[in-house]
């Protein structure tokens, strides 16, 4: 039995959690044992793992802060697992781990999961700027480092991310559960109360300045002003009614909607008529551009992190932040026959169940740590 270690920032709803949820719900359970602490809290996604008997702890550290304390608690708690192999999952975790490992006997193997591409190292954080740097030096003495886009890995080798074992692991989809809900689109004009002829464009992301739902919304509004009937839907945290994109509503009125998180999201998904993914930077592999995919929603986006790839259709990819191209390709789909638009989604369902169904990337995770833990000589 493989002991495995998961260090993450947080267990909020965001896509290296989901990825790690799917991740814990398909693993063998039969040759891993696997332990998840996260650093700040369990969020929506540390009870479900619960719910699968892997524990998980969380410290309740500060957001973006490495306090000492912090250090110490995962020391303790890695110490009292004494992993085989330790996988962080992101910035900050990548380098707690490494500070930490130390502890353990044995000294585990690490692998670095990196989750976020890096067009323009100014647009992050100080913090996190420095987080950045120290990881590019520590970085050799790691045993592994994955990416999950190609372009995030080039960009990471760039800065001198060099580890032994540099692999791209794309994110993973389960297409048996992620499917097109019947009667979405229906349920979802009932919700938001619009008739059967209005065009919905929707964006399902956390509410920040880099998934620039702003630049959607004045896209939308400009095809109102063409004379459009199209209403633009928010889906995810701060999108709520009275949350932070109400200061969005100037610019659509009632054209708006704010739906919140959903989950499952697929439910609500299924019901658009096209998803955007909006993104001015810092896309690794947008799950939510895959996951809308699978339910057979045709998919628009700009060129961030991997998302040209999974959609590989240079027609519906555009540059980050030209408000003018979004216009246009929107406006693309939304004079296409409902006929063509099925086709499309089909064609994109299609596509990933091909690329990234979850038992290979399973595999290719298990593949992984089975060989670390194999270069440590712990494997009994």
């Amino acid at each position: 039995m493989i002991r495995i270690a998961h260090v993450i920032n947080n267990l909020q709803t965001g896509g290296a959690e989901t990825t790690l949820l799917r991740l814990m719900e398909h693993i063998d359970r039969s040759r891993f044992e696997p332990f998840v602490l996260a650093m700040i809290g369990e969020g929506t996604i540390g009870p479900r793992i619960r719910e699968m008997d892997i524990p998980v702890v969380a410290l309740g550290a500060a957001r973006r802060r490495l306090s000492v304390r912090t250090f110490l608690e995962i020391r303790r708690h890695l110490k009292e697992f004494q992993p085989d192999v330790i996988q962080s999952w992101m910035y900050h975790s990548n380098l707690a781990a490494y500070l930490s490992r130390g502890a353990v006997p044995n000294r585990p193997a690490l692998a670095w999961n990196i989750r976020h591409s890096l067009h323009d190292l100014s647009h992050e954080p100080w913090m996190t700027r420095q987080v950045i740097k120290a990881g590019a030096k520590r970085s050799a003495k790691v045993e592994a480092i994955i990416a999950n886009s190609a372009v995030s890995m080039r960009q990471h080798e760039a800065i001198g991310y060099r580890s032994s074992r540099n692999e791209v692991i794309p994110n993973g989809f389960d297409l048996e559960s992620l499917k097109p809900f019947p009667n979405a689109s229906t349920k979802l004009r009932e919700e938001i109360d619009i008739g059967d002829s209005g065009f919905i464009i929707g964006c399902a992301a956390r509410f920040h300045p880099m998934k620039d739902q702003q630049m959607l919304v004045r896209a939308t509004a400009e095809l109102v002003e063409k004379g459009r009937d199209i209403h633009c839907v928010l889906i995810g945290r701060g999108c709520e009614s009275g949350g932070e994109a109400e200061s969005l509503r100037p610019l659509l009125g009632e054209r708006l909607h704010l739906l919140g998180e959903r989950r499952p999201l697929a439910e609500t998904v299924s019901g658009l008529d096209c998803l955007a993914v909006a993104s001015a930077w810092g896309e690794g592999f947008p799950n939510v551009l895959a996951e809308a995919m699978a339910c057979e929603v045709p998919c628009v986006t700009t060129d961030v992190g991997d998302a040209a790839a999974i959609v590989a259709d240079p027609e519906r990819v555009i540059s980050p932040r030209d408000q003018k191209a979004m216009v246009e390709v929107v406006d693309r789909m939304l004079q296409l026959e409902k006929q063509q638009r099925q086709k499309i989604g089909q064609e994109e369902r299609a596509r990933i169940l091909e690329n990234y169904p979850i038992a290979k990337i399973v595999k290719q995770y298990e593949d992984l740590w089975v060989d670390l833990a194999s270069s440590r000589n712990t494997v009994p």
